[in-house]
């Protein structure tokens, strides 16, 4: 089957997305198997608009910062991310540790706010993050509503990465894991995605489905499993309930 130019000009824009140290045309040529003239073509059209930007010393491409505003327009309209604002805010607050909102797009968690942490743990997430979400708390929080047959569709053609020292691996114990979930109404993040960081998320509910996941990350010696337990496990749900008290959808 010919590919038309705009599968083929979106193919483009989706492996400088995946790959942001860029590519020459070369490279992408290469990568995409379309002849150099097609990638040069496609790049030509996609520049003046600023949806992709050369380099000016490497003469590699990546994607342009019309992408930017156009995201920015996209969250902006979300009601949960407009919704969760002020709860973020005081939630952070009150734990003083990285606080995200995600949500569940194409099989993956994205993030679509975050607050960082004040006791300067990096984190290499931000606004508009993807990532598998086996390995993370809000990842797990928005897998919990999926069926078993759901999720195994999800996960058919690709494994289940390890991130962390602790990450699951196996669809059996992510079902079992996820039936917890549902139950005690949070998940944790045991040093799954990265070593050295705990989190726990909890589902921010709207017309009676799961619209997003909140979550609180940090590292281990911040965030015991004492504190966990006797405090965080408890504010989480909290703000996510009073979020989800908010949203008319």
């Amino acid at each position: 089957m010919k590919l038309s130019s705009v599968d083929k000009s979106l193919q483009v824009i989706e492996t400088l997305r995946k790959n942001p140290q860029g590519f020459s045309i070369a490279e992408l040529s290469h990568h995409l198997g379309f002849p150099p003239s097609t990638i040069h073509h496609i790049l030509s059209t996609l520049r003046p608009y600023d949806y992709v930007a050369q380099d000016a010393e490497t003469k590699k491409y990546s994607l342009g910062f019309r992408f930017v505003s156009i995201s920015a327009a996209i969250l902006e309209n979300l009601d949960v991310r407009k919704t969760a604002y002020l709860h973020l805010r005081k939630l952070h607050q009150k734990c003083n540790e990285a606080v995200h909102l995600s949500i569940l797009r194409n099989g993956q968690v994205t993030y679509i706010d975050k607050i960082q942490g004040s006791s300067g743990l990096s984190l290499a997430t931000y606004v508009g993050f993807s990532t598998d979400p086996h390995a993370a708390a809000g990842g797990k929080v928005l897998l919990s509503e999926l069926s078993p047959e759901e999720l195994r569709a999800m996960y058919k053609n690709r494994p289940l990465k390890r991130y962390g020292k602790n990450t699951i691996t196996s669809i059996g114990q992510l079902l079992e894991e996820l039936k917890n979930i549902r139950k005690q109404g949070y998940a944790l993040d045991n040093e799954e995605y990265y070593e050295g960081v705990r989190c726990v998320a909890a589902p921010i509910r709207a017309g009676g489905r799961i619209a997003a996941a909140l979550s609180i990350t940090g590292s281990i010696f911040s965030m015991t499993m004492d504190r966990i337990n006797r405090e965080l496990i408890g504010i989480a749900i909290e703000t996510a309930q009073n979020i989800s008290s908010e949203l008319h959808w």
